[in-house]
This record gives structure tokens, sequence and C-alpha cells, in this order.
């Protein structure tokens, strides 16, 4: 018995699951007929010769490789492009019919089931499957055995051979269906993850995106606080450059105001300065002829004191040698007066004797008092004589050092304030000058009174003298006149 390869499954099948919108997608097989495929590669690739086919010659070519059963409800549609039959009901497989190349031979291509693959699973997997590997086994077996006992009255020989082959295609299917279901499953897992992730990533999403609209309103917002700050602040710095701008042009008005009133008083002061200046030039110059003036009188005048000096001190000393003279002469007359009064007693009477003897003791006890106030008033003279030369001396000491301070600062030249210094010195000297004649003066007038009085004493004693004992007189111009 020889038997025929059988089909192999190349198509995608797909089980039925629930969409988004509602509907549920039946599954379906596609059958493919192929040529030899690079992943069964233990199936036989090359078709049995025709010396070596079934016996049964009636059957068809696309009998002889019809799939085992057929679902009451079938709907297939032929794919023209790829040759290859989509069915619609719960598990289908649709025999494709062999396509012939004008390239390869006239030969019956082997059908073999390919792999299968889901098809249209966009919506969720959540509702199970139509039907079992077990039951669709079941299914094919039954309908692979209808099949195989309707054609049992055509060929004894092909009847056995399908059913043996129906079995061992029975069992690579549930082995294949098995497959598909935990593929499915896997599928589904991966499917339900995946959606999970989705709706995850959709809610993340739809947070994220609150999120950023939240955020972007936010942006806005401080865009707009900002907008609003910057406007106030540009606007707050444009009041304060403004103000500052008046408050510079407000100041630069001033300084130019004050600036042209420096100016006018520099040249006031200016003019001022030139003006005194001259003044003090003048006054200097005039100050100077003032002090020179003043030196000259001043000069004079201790000319004049000094030869009023010397005057006087040609005076006191004659009036010095006077009254030392007189001195010897009131001892002379004393001695005078005792020896005549020896005499007298002798030759007088003793009434006359008596008389003149009062008399005389009267003159003699006056003059001693007489000499005594003489030689009083000679040492008051002699006193203030001292007094005078110190001062005498203590002003020209003064007059030397003014000149040299005089010729020094004429030498020197003037200072900052020689006007000042001038106006001190004159006046100064003035009232140095005033001074020392006053007292100069007062000092002369003094000396001339006091000799006035001594000439005056001298005067009444002389007179006492040539009233009382003119003789006396007479005795010293013979002595005089004998010395001679």
């Amino acid at each position: 018995m020889q038997m025929t390869p059988s089909p192999e499954v190349s198509s995608r099948a797909s089980i039925s699951s629930s969409t988004p919108n509602g509907k549920v997608q039946r599954p379906s097989f596609l059958l493919s007929v192929n040529g030899p495929s690079e992943d069964s590669p233990d199936e036989p690739s090359t078709p049995p010769d025709k010396s070596k086919s079934s016996q049964c010659s009636s059957l068809s070519d696309g009998e002889s490789f019809e799939c085992f059963g057929e679902n009451d409800h079938m709907s297939s549609n032929i794919d023209n492009s790829t040759g290859t039959i989509v069915v619609d009901t719960g598990v289908d497989i649709d025999q494709a019919p062999q396509i012939h190349n004008d390239t390869e031979r006239n030969s019956i291509a082997r059908h073999t089931w390919a792999r299968t693959s889901l098809r249209g699973l966009r919506g969720s997997m959540k509702r199970p499957l139509p039907m079992s590997s077990n039951a669709l086994a079941n299914h094919l077996y039954r309908s692979s055995s209808f099949n195989s006992s309707g054609r049992s009255s055509n060929c004894d020989t092909t009847e056995d051979m399908y059913s043996d082959v129906s079995l061992e295609d029975v069992q690579d299917l549930n082995h294949k269906l098995e497959l598909l279901q935990r593929q499915v499953t896997n599928l589904t897992d991966t499917q339900m993850n995946s959606e999970d992730k989705h709706s995850r990533a959709k809610t993340d999403y739809a947070v994220l995106q609150a999120k950023y609209h939240m955020l972007e309103e936010q942006l806005r917002e401080t865009e707009l606080r900002y907008e609003d700050r910057l406007s106030d602040e540009q606007k707050r710095y444009r009041d304060l450059h403004t103000r500052m701008e008046r408050e510079t042009e407000l100041k630069k008005e001033n300084y130019e105001i004050r600036i042209k009133n420096l100016e006018s008083e520099h040249n006031a002061l200016r003019e001022e300065n030139n003006r005194l200046r001259s003044q003090c030039d003048k006054q200097h110059a005039e100050n100077l002829d003032t002090a020179r003036y003043n030196l000259s009188i001043a000069q004079e005048n201790l000319a004049e004191a000094r030869v009023h000096e010397k005057r006087l001190l040609s005076e006191k000393n004659q009036s010095e040698q006077l009254i030392m003279e007189l001195h010897k002469e009131i001892e002379r007359i004393r001695n005078d007066t005792q020896n005549v009064m020896s005499s007298m007693t002798r030759r007088s009477n003793f009434h006359n004797i008596s008389a003149s003897s009062l008399s005389l003791e009267s003159n003699a006890s006056s003059e001693p008092f007489k000499v005594d106030e003489l030689q009083t008033e000679l040492e008051k003279l002699r006193i203030e004589n001292r007094q005078l030369r110190e001062t005498n001396e203590e002003l020209q000491a003064m007059l030397l050092n003014r000149n040299i301070e005089e010729g020094r600062n004429l030498l020197n030249g003037g200072t900052s304030n020689l006007a000042d210094e001038l106006k001190e010195m004159g006046q100064n000297q003035d009232d140095a000058l005033m001074n020392s004649l006053t007292q100069l003066q007062e000092t002369l007038q003094e000396k001339d009174d006091e000799c006035r009085r001594l000439k005056r004493y001298i005067d009444t004693i002389l007179l006492n003298i040539v009233e009382t004992y003119p003789h006396l007189l007479e005795i010293k111009n013979v002595e005089r006149s004998s010395t001679c």
C-alpha cells in the first residue's frame, strides 16, 4: 500500500476573541499550498511518481488532498493571489487547490500543516476559547472517519491509508493545538500585561498630562506675575530714573549758580585783595615814615634829655661842691664864733657879754639843726640822683634794643602783618617815649625844684650870716685873697 503524504499546515490560525467594539471574532485557520518549507525539513519535499500513485483514479486532485472533515457552517474565501482558503467557522481546516506553475512539473504537491499564528488580535483576550484541543481532535477524527467511510465503497486501499494517516495527524494536531493553546495563553498573559502596562501608562500619562497642564498654568501664572512685576519694576525704574535725572539737573543748576557766585566772589575778593594790598603798601609806607619821624623826634628828645641830664649833673656837682664849701664854711664859722665868744667875754661888759652870749647861743643852737637838715637833703639828693642814673641807663638800653630790632626788621623785609607790627611798634614806641619823656620831665622838674630850694636855703643862710656875722664873710674874703 502506497501512502500519500499529508498536507502541510502553512496557514495562520486565529482564535475568537472579544474586540473593543463588543464583536466576537471567530477563530479561523488558513491552509495554503506551498512548496517545500524550511520549517519542516523532515517532511518529504518531492511529490510521488505517477506510477506509484493511488489506485483510486476516480478521485480528483482536490479530493485526494481533502481534509478529514468539514464543519456544517463553512464559508470559505479563496485568496487568488496566495492560493489560500480562509474559513470563518469555529475551527475550520480548508483545502487549497493545487497550484500549477509553468516551470514546475504537473504533480500533486504535498499539503503540509504549517505553523499557525494569531490573526486579528487587537482587543482584550478575556473570553475563553470556544473549543478545546480534545474536542477539536474528536471533531477532526469524526470528520476523517466519515470521509473515509464514504470513500470505502470506491477504494478500500485508500481507506486504510487515510485511517492510518488521520490518527497520526490527529495526534500531531493535538500536540500543535496544545502548543497553540500555550502560545495563546502566553499571548493573552502578555497582552493583559501589556494592557495593564498600557493602562498604567495611560494613567501615568493622564497624571503627567495633568501635571503638565498644571505646571503650564503655573508657568503661565508665574509669567504673568513676573510680567506684571517686570512692568512695575520698569515703571518704578523709569520713575526713579526721571526723578534722578530731575535731581541731577537741579543739582547741576545749583552747582552752576554756586560756581557763578563763587567766581563773582573770587573776582570781588581779588579786587579787594589788590585794593587792600595797595592800601597796605601805602599804610606801610606811611607807618614807616611816621616811625622814622617818631624815631628822629625820639632821638632828638633823647639828645635833649641827655643834654639836660648833663646840665643837671653839672648843676648837681656844683651844688655838691657848694654844699661842701658851705659845710666847711660852717665849721670854720663855728670855730670863729667860739673864738669870738671867748674874746668878747673878755672885752665886753657883763651885760653886753650876757646879751651877746645869749644871741650867740641861740645862733649856735640853730645852726646845727640847719646843718643836719642840709645833710638829710643832700642824702636825699644823692639817692634821687642815683635813681635818675639808673632810669637813664635803662632808657638808653631800651632805646638801643628798639633801634636794633627796627634795623633788623628793615633789613629782613616786611612780614605778612607788617602793617600791624608797624602800628603796634609805633604805638608802643610812642607810649614808651611819652612815658619816658614824662618821667624825665617830672624828674627834671623835681631836680629843678630841689635845686631852687637848695639855692633858696643857701641864700637864706648867707643872708642870715651877712645880717648877723658880716665880718665872717670879710675874713673869708681876706683869707681867699691871701690864698690867691
